[in-house]
């Protein structure tokens, strides 16, 4: 192989090499069928979010996944792929569930790998739905609020019901009958 085109890939695997280390997600899809439009408009999609689409060869990927220790991703490496990588937490991932509902036949999601930890497909699209991390936080925050929220709720249903303790005895009876003559 002529040197400069092993200067080249080696290169490209060091750039992947940064990408991936800085990248707090690794996700795979396969556009295999998607216009070069569409393509376009993904990217657009994912950069608006935080997110990135490289498309390189498999051989090239597999080397920078395999120094950088993502070997969870190496089943999903066949035929054309493109690798999303993102520095922020679940950016990207609502962008690319959205794409793939609108073109299942030809585009989807294989796998990835989010801090350190391998994920398929579904629970690629379960983080979706639950977005950022803030977003994850704040849903956590109102489950356990809402016990609490009811309760105060109710003991304020009492407490509006019940009878004052300051109001004076007399106001509260009834007036003496007059007697009988």
């Amino acid at each position: 192989m002529n040197q400069q085109i092993l200067a080249e890939k080696k290169e490209t695997v060091s750039k992947l090499n940064d990408i991936l280390k800085k990248s707090h997600s690794t996700i795979v899809i396969s556009y295999s069928g998607l216009t070069v439009a569409e393509v376009n408009q993904l990217r657009i999609d994912l950069k608006k979010s935080g997110a990135k689409l490289s498309v390189q060869k498999n051989s090239l990927m597999k080397k920078a996944i395999d120094e950088d220790g993502l070997n969870g991703l190496d089943s999903c490496l066949k035929g054309p792929n493109g690798i999303v990588t993102s520095e922020k937490e679940g950016s990207g991932l609502q962008v690319l569930k959205d794409f793939e509902a609108a073109h299942k036949k030809v585009f989807t999601v294989k796998g990835g790998i989010i801090d350190g930890t391998f994920c398929d497909e579904a629970k690629l699209n379960e983080l979706a739905i639950v977005g950022s991390k803030e977003n994850a936080i704040s849903i956590l925050l109102s489950t356990l609020q809402a016990p609490l929220t009811m309760f105060a709720l109710v003991l304020k249903a009492v407490s509006d019901k019940a009878p004052k303790a300051d109001a004076p005895a007399a106001a509260t009876s009834a007036a003496p009958a007059p007697a009988a003559k």
